[in-house]
């Protein structure tokens, strides 16, 4: 039997190896590709990156939608939303985005027997595209998709782009719940969590420390992440201030749009020797920094399920996050990590001071974060499965039409 062809269109993904950016799309492309499903991959393209390459397996192909290159601004940076509340640039290209994208994706559906999208936008594209070659389309919904439905005609527009699916993919039961809430049929709704990758897995923290260079008699709160609003840095340098304790040592690793305002506010409130800007990391470093860490710190305002809870979760590391989104889902409060209200400085630097304070604490939630994820099963490999028989079930509905 010839396998599936898939085309899979996608508003972020790593442009190298070791990239953070649509990381998680590339894992669960690996393996399904691993199962037998042919996939071609449609991103957006920056300049210095081959318009097709292999990797890992998956061939990807990224379309330019402005030309000199160094001109585009849409994609990638904080993301797609951040760039264009930021940057007037960036608004203006987005008819041109939106065409470059349209172009590339009319090209290659043909050839394929499914669309699967990643983000909203990307469902808009395919719809387009497939008025010309009738393909079913499935549409995975991320936490910044649910940015989009606070009100307005935004949530009007996506509301209409739901309605075109076949299937509309949640990553977790809250924006399930959410996209129920806002009329999409149930009976369209699948929820497929994300899986965890094996190389998070317990190491030893003085070798960790010793091999990133970092001291080891601070307590380490660890962010990993995006460095924009939506995540909440500024609440958490906020919080760290009013811990007011030497021995704290907050790395960021990451970098975005709101690097220097907060390198800015670090320096105004006297956190420079406790605070450190790490910049952006490789895929593959990111086990290390957690193994090094003695607290994964998640502060966001909004979030879908976020992949670095699991991956802290994984390597044993107890977990501080905010109560929002599909994060809940992940951590028990108490049980396997704590849980503060968003935006609350105050009950965010409590929660270091309790973790700071009592070591055997610390160890009771990373042990049971690393049983919680071992129970659940959330590998890689039983996501690429779900959504295979998502494909398939989806082809059967489209083909009795």
């Amino acid at each position: 039997m010839s396998p599936m062809k898939v085309c899979m269109l996608t508003t972020g993904f790593p442009r190298f190896k070791g990239d953070l950016f649509g990381s998680f799309i590339l894992e669960l492309t690996k393996r399904l590709v691993n199962q037998n499903v042919k996939v071609e991959v449609i991103a957006p393209h920056e300049e210095g990156l081959p318009r097709k390459e292999e990797m890992e397996g998956v061939i990807v192909q990224r379309f330019r939608y402005l030309l000199p290159t160094s001109w585009q601004r849409v994609a990638y940076g904080g993301g797609i939303p951040t760039n264009i509340s930021k940057s007037w640039v960036a608004r203006f290209q987005v008819v041109f985005f939106l065409f470059g994208f349209w172009l590339k994706a009319l090209g290659e559906i043909r050839n394929c027997d499914l669309v699967h999208c990643h983000w909203t936008i990307s469902g808009l594209v395919a719809y387009c595209a497939t008025r010309l070659w009738r393909r079913p389309i499935v549409l995975s919904v991320r936490g910044s998709d649910i940015h989009l439905l606070e009100g307005g005609m935004m949530r009007w527009i996506n509301g209409k782009i739901y309605e075109w699916m076949d299937v509309v993919v949640a990553v977790s039961e809250d924006i399930g719940e959410k996209l129920a809430g806002i009329g999409v049929e149930r009976e369209k709704i699948r929820v497929v969590y994300n899986g965890v990758d094996e190389r998070f897995q317990p190491g030893d923290k003085k070798r960790a420390r010793e091999g990133l260079g970092l001291p080891h008699n601070r307590f380490t709160v660890l962010f990993v992440g995006l460095l924009v609003p939506i995540k909440g840095l500024e609440v958490l340098l906020e919080a760290v201030h009013q811990v007011d304790d030497e021995r704290l040592l907050c790395i960021l690793v990451g970098d975005g749009t709101l690097r220097e305002c907060l390198e800015k506010q670090a320096n105004e409130t006297g956190l420079e020797g406790q605070v450190l800007f790490a910049g952006s990391r490789s895929s593959q470093e990111i086990p290390v920094w957690m193994n090094a860490a003695d607290l994964l710190v998640l502060p966001s305002f909004s979030e879908g399920r976020p992949n670095v809870v699991l991956e802290a979760q994984a390597c044993g590391l107890p977990v501080l996050a905010t109560r929002v989104g599909g994060t809940p889902e992940l951590v028990t409060d108490g049980s396997d990590g704590l849980l503060v209200d968003s935006g609350d400085t105050r009950q965010l630097a409590d929660g270091i001071i309790t973790l700071m304070s009592d070591e055997s604490y610390r160890r009771q939630l990373g042990r049971g974060g690393r049983e919680s994820i071992q129970k659940r099963g959330l590998t890689w490999e039983a996501s690429a499965l779900r959504i295979k028989e998502i494909y398939q079930e989806v082809r059967c509905q489209y083909s009795r039409r």
